[in-house]
């Protein structure tokens, strides 16, 4: 179900104890404020394209309650913002992401193909951001601005295979960053300018890394934010 609440409360109660504790049991502490299933077309409608213009194709699946996204060509990425903000600087959000890359990926191109979740995001790429490579079983955790601690990279066993979902959450408490694909967490990083991050946003993208034509086609299943239950 698609679900809109105010966001203004749950942040602005938000106390460094209560970061303290979300740090340490993640979504256990946490209140869901918006989580959109793609359960209509109204629930796709709400969520708006944020970058990759002509390079960039969706369209609502009403069978499987799911939005497909096409990368035309690389290197793109196609992005998108859901309909929620944090109210002041620095929000503790904690966002989730379903989706999978499918094996209708050109394979040309399957090794530079992608999904990323970020939160506080804004402007010029901003914003603490998962991206995850199926087909290598990869991942990368970025800040934008990049900053001390960051990336985290490497390879991890939790990631899903092509044409398999995989679940991305990022969450940011304070100064404390996380990232965890299927349940596992991947990255964990205290930024030690979180400043430099001054997004509100959730957004959540599709892409392809290599600099060569072949579509890249995946869906989107779910996307959520939590914030730290006061």
């Amino acid at each position: 179900m698609s679900k809109l609440k105010p966001t203004s409360p749950a942040i602005a109660a938000a106390s460094a104890a209560v970061a303290v504790a979300l740090s340490a049991a993640s979504a256990l502490g946490a209140v869901t404020v918006y989580d959109n299933t793609f359960e209509n077309r109204a629930a796709y409608s709400e969520l708006v394209r944020s970058s990759g213009g002509k390079a960039c194709e969706r369209r609502y699946r009403g069978k499987s309650e799911s939005m497909l996204a096409t990368v035309e060509s690389g290197p793109a990425i196609c992005s998108f913002r859901a309909p929620v903000v944090g109210d002041r600087e620095l929000p503790n959000h904690e966002a989730r992401l379903d989706s999978k890359i499918l094996d209708r990926t050109d394979k040309s191109v399957r090794g530079g193909a992608f999904v990323e979740l970020s939160v506080r995001a804004g402007g010029g790429g901003m914003g603490y951001s998962l991206r995850v490579f199926p087909e290598r079983r990869r991942f990368v955790f970025f800040r934008g601005p990049d900053g001390a601690g960051f990336p985290v990279q490497g390879k991890s066993d939790a990631i899903n295979p092509i044409n398999k979902r995989n679940q991305l959450r990022v969450a940011a408490v304070g100064a404390e960053v996380r990232a965890f694909i299927n349940g596992e967490e991947v990255g964990s990083v205290a930024d030690a300018d979180p400043g430099q991050v001054s997004g509100r946003k959730l957004r959540f993208a599709i892409g392809n890394q290599k600099d060569r034509a072949g579509k890249v086609v995946g869906t989107f299943k779910r996307v959520a934010l939590a914030v730290p239950n006061p």
